[in-house]
């Protein structure tokens, strides 16, 4: 053991990286379907073995080391490329604007709040940016927040005193007040009305879409149109492909089913039930297990398809082809016909070759299926970002900037925004974003938590309980008012209201929650506009607060 701490003593690259690699884990633990996060994990790993002295820092009294300095600009930048696709196209979605309207809310309601717990409690500046940062679970308002943070202990300890009750309040909220309040979540997006005339609810249990593949047999179902049948809207599955003899097609709605076609049906498992009793038992075909074509990614782009849902498009029956998932954001959608495309989103479209490259003429364009980056692009987006922060104009006798927080999320806007800049190419794959974005959070607030944990004794928060309490006041009325926003003034029905709120909070564990209360994929919609511009209000939130706090 000796032999070990020495190591980590020696290379502090190395007791970073255990940090990191203790925290990721700690943060995927999940109890009753909640998680710390990788952030929240890491921190707190970061605080206890920093307390501990068990993984001291080189000169720990000075400022973050340059490869936290890098974590910080790569999370920061990353925060602002991955909302650059959506956070402009939100602004001319149909119903975009009263989402926006909802992560406005949850951010202000909580900053002007925190400000004020602040100002009660005479906090320092820098504890006040972490009751903010903790009560929302944002490691954005964290991280920017660092940068001008006078009291770098303070500001990560009252994070980690705020994040859990933040985290578990605001699931346990959307488990419990709907309930009281009689907002049936589980009726998804679909309102009253449509439900009195005979729209089909969500299938129950939370059960995840499946793809089975049926004899025809059942009489019923021999020698009929899929238009007479009308198994969609009766069953609620799909019919993706269909085998006849040696040919496997997709099929359209005037395809008539012959006895002992097999078809490859996509829905939940109780769905599934019905659509056997409809059309003939169960039945394993290596043909469509494994399709001839598998499906494309294709980027929406242009006017044709944009503002119109799938419904309208008509894909299956127009190209003979089918969408089996919709990307926004990050998220995955489920493909109803009352989706509205925006720009930005990813069809994941299945077919033969020809259709395929028809709807992608006709919506945009194939994704590129490189999976390289262009390094030197990111590089030199950060490097404009780092540039923009730096800049400092007179005003008013005192000089005022973006910070470095500001001009990485405004060049990774920029960047993030087109697939190209001229002859250079911007395209980074959704998995190497992640892997960044994750990897620079966890290097900054890792190496936040141990210089932190170092100096905990000597300026721990004096009265924590207040602090707990003031973030637990935070947490719950950023959820309350902005629902009663969203529900009475702007009409948005339960399922929206909750997503845009969860969205608001930037918080992946909400979304989670709201989804399988209402057993469905519907609220990653209003989640996804909303989130689009909670993430960067929750970045400029942080150092707002220092600012406000010491005014």
């Amino acid at each position: 053991m000796s032999h070990l701490l020495h190591a980590l003593e020696a290379i502090p690259l190395l007791g970073l990286l255990v940090v990191i690699a203790l925290g990721f884990t700690l943060g995927r633990a999940r109890v009753r379907g909640v998680s710390l996060g990788p952030a929240g994990g890491t921190l707190f790993t970061g605080l206890v073995l920093g307390r501990l002295g068990l993984l001291p820092l080189e000169s720990a009294g000075g400022g973050p080391s340059l490869v936290a300095a890098l974590g910080f600009a790569l999370f920061l930048y990353s925060v602002g490329f991955d909302a650059a696709p959506h956070f402009f196209s939100v602004f001319r979605e149909r119903r975009g604007w009263r989402y926006l309207l909802i992560a406005v809310a949850v951010n202000v309601v909580a900053l002007v709040l925190a400000v004020a717990a602040g100002r009660l409690l005479h906090l320092h500046p820098s504890a006040t940016a972490g009751l903010l940062a903790g009560a929302l679970t944002s490691a954005p308002t964290f991280a920017a927040a660092a940068e001008i943070a006078g009291d770098p202990t303070g500001l990560a300890l009252a994070f980690a005193l705020c994040y859990p009750f933040g985290l578990v309040g605001v699931v346990l909220a959307v488990q419990v007040l709907p309930r009281l309040w009689g907002a049936d979540l589980a009726r998804g997006a679909a309102s009253d009305a449509e439900l009195s005339q005979g729209r089909r609810p969500r299938a129950e249990g939370g059960s995840p879409e499946l793809s089975r593949a049926y004899r025809v047999e059942a009489p019923a179902a021999v020698g009929k149109s899929l238009r007479e049948l009308a198994l969609t809207s009766r069953t609620g599955c799909i019919i993706a492909r269909l085998h006849r003899g040696d040919a496997t097609l997709i099929p359209t709605a005037e395809t008539v089913l012959e006895a002992g076609d097999r078809v490859l049906a996509i829905g939940r498992v109780d769905e599934h039930r019905i659509f056997e009793e409809l059309v003939g038992h169960e039945e394993f075909d290596e043909d469509l297990a494994r399709p001839k074509h598998p499906p494309r990614r294709i980027q929406v782009r242009k006017r044709a398809g944009l503002g119109r849902t799938l419904a309208e498009l008509d894909l299956i029956g127009r190209h003979h082809c089918i969408v089996t998932r919709v990307e926004r954001g990050g998220l995955w959608l489920e493909p109803d016909g009352d989706v509205v495309l925006a720009p930005g989103d990813v069809l994941e479209v299945a077919g033969e070759r020809d259709d395929l490259r028809a709807v992608a003429r006709e919506l945009g364009r194939f994704e590129a299926s490189m999976q390289e980056t262009d390094v030197a692009v990111y590089a030199a987006g950060m490097a404009l970002g780092l540039l923009l922060g730096a800049v400092r104009l007179p005003v008013g006798g005192i000089e005022l900037g973006l910070g470095f927080a500001g001009g990485l999320l405004i060049a990774g806007l920029l960047f993030g925004s087109r697939p190209r800049i001229g002859p250079l190419r911007t395209h980074v794959p959704r998995e190497a974003r992640q892997l960044v974005r994750d990897l620079g959070i966890l290097l900054f607030v890792g190496e936040a938590g141990l210089r932190a944990g170092e100096r905990l004794a000597e300026t721990g928060l004096a009265d924590g309980l207040s602090v707990l309490a003031a973030g637990a006041v935070i947490t719950v009325a950023s959820v309350l008012i902005p629902l009663f926003v969203g529900r009475r003034l702007l009409a948005l029905r339960p399922v929206e209201a909750w997503g845009s709120v969860a969205g608001g909070l930037t918080s992946s564990a909400a979304l989670h929650a709201v989804k399988e209360a209402a057993d469905s994929n519907e609220p990653a919609i209003s989640y996804a506009a909303a989130y689009a511009l909670a993430s960067l209000l929750a970045t400029v939130a942080g150092p707002l607060a220092i600012l406000l706090t010491r005014s």
